[in-house]
């Protein structure tokens, strides 16, 4: 019996090992490309893990190929092997935990039209008198109005801004959703100038700087020691060269002010990845940081699995919180993860805390990561009393 062509395809199931697929085509889909195929009862959308031969009689065939070119890339595809080694994780479950949910579902690889939020000519002159007994529509008047290009339902979640109310700007003619096109990006990317940085700042700021290539930092500041100004002047280089800088958060209770504060500094496309989103607006984010036309992405732990086109830095804030390990189904630490990912794309990645974990001060302390301290306070506020007090009961 002669050999026929098959595919290895990793599939989203609690067992070791890829399962051989015939392919009755002449060009079999690429490595990270998606195919639907039968898995006992059930039909299931795995990835493509390789090609082979075999003369098994009872082989099933792929019943059909949803890519024509590989979504999730080679990079990407290499740090979930990784992570699956490591872990001790089926690879199928890890590759589907990489993808945004309607990618495991089978839906197109494709953005949706995306609409945006903007203040109308009419919304431009509304008082705050008029909204004086509405607090949550004065809001997003006022968001809308410091964002004249407008701001996806997305971004305006994460910036805390109640659906409700925009749809009552929209029904008094004060605000409108309209199509977003692609636009020329902006000559200047900083829409505000940099805060002052003290001696230690401009140290640390200055090492980000003329990191080249895959250089792992620890940024150890006490609390209001101006970390988040480090990152953002860091950032700026890496922006100007068209390059991208993926952000990771522990808690998606961060994310609005995290995002505030990067979208008041850079005039550049920021895209949030967290568990707060729609199905929707989760892949439309995916898409815009694979396509490079999100230069900013901020998200909690599984955006680590965010593919970039034009990788340029890697932070991770708060690098010590738990909330990065996840704790059930796929068990990884997105920390760890980060340092793998800088590795492979040979770029900086900064682990930022002001309380480090035990096991990256000693990575600091074997000169393995660049340990950048921030001891003083960024403004002239002091430190806070400590008192010690006697834990002994006095007798009665």
């Amino acid at each position: 019996m002669s050999a026929k062509k098959t595919l290895q395809i990793a599939l989203p199931v609690p067992l070791p090992g890829c399962f051989d697929y015939l392919y009755p085509g002449t060009t079999p889909p690429a490595r990270g490309s998606r195919v639907q195929v039968p898995f006992g009862r059930r039909t299931l959308v795995g990835l493509v893990h390789g090609h082979g031969l075999s003369d098994h009689p009872k082989l099933k065939a792929i019943q059909r190929v949803l890519d024509d070119s590989p979504v999730l890339p080679e990079e990407l595809y290499r740090l979930c092997e990784r992570a699956a080694r490591y872990y001790h994780h089926p690879l199928g479950e890890v590759l589907s935990y990489a993808l945004p949910a309607l990618l495991r579902q089978g839906n197109d690889a494709e953005a949706s039209q995306e609409k945006r939020w903007q203040i109308t000519e009419r919304g431009q002159h509304v008082s705050d008198d008029q909204l004086s007994r509405a607090p949550r529509q004065r809001q997003a008047l006022h968001t809308l109005r410091d964002h004249p290009k407008g701001l996806s339902s997305a971004m305006l979640a994460a910036l805390d801004v109640p659906a409700a109310a925009l749809a009552s700007l929209r029904d008094k003619g004060w605000a409108e959703q309209v199509t977003q096109e692609d636009s020329a990006p902006p000559r200047d990317i900083l829409a505000q100038a940099p805060l002052a940085a003290n001696a230690e700042q401009r140290k640390a700021i200055r090492a980000l700087e003329e990191a080249r290539g895959f250089s792992p930092f620890l940024l150890d500041g006490v609390t209001g020691s101006g970390k988040t100004e480090v990152y953002l002047q860091a950032m700026t280089a890496h922006l100007a060269a068209g390059k991208q800088v993926l952000v990771l958060i522990p808690e998606i209770g961060l994310t609005p002010q995290t995002v505030q504060r990067f979208r008041q500094r850079f005039a550049v496309p920021v895209a949030t990845l967290h568990s707060g989103l729609t199905d929707r607006e989760r892949l439309d984010n995916w898409l815009a940081a694979r396509d490079g036309k999100a230069r900013i992405i901020i998200g909690t732990r599984s955006a680590i699995f965010t593919p970039l086109a034009a990788p340029g830095l890697i932070i991770v804030d708060e690098a010590h919180d738990a909330s990065l390990k996840q704790q059930d189904g796929f068990r990884f630490h997105a920390r760890d993860l980060a340092t793998w990912r800088a590795q492979q794309l040979d770029i900086p990645v900064v682990l930022g805390s002001a309380t480090p974990a035990l096991e990256t001060l000693q990575l600091a302390r074997d000169e393995r990561f660049q340990w950048l301290k921030l001891s003083q306070r960024a403004t002239d506020q002091g430190r806070p009393p400590i008192e010690i007090l006697d834990g002994t009961l006095a007798a009665p």
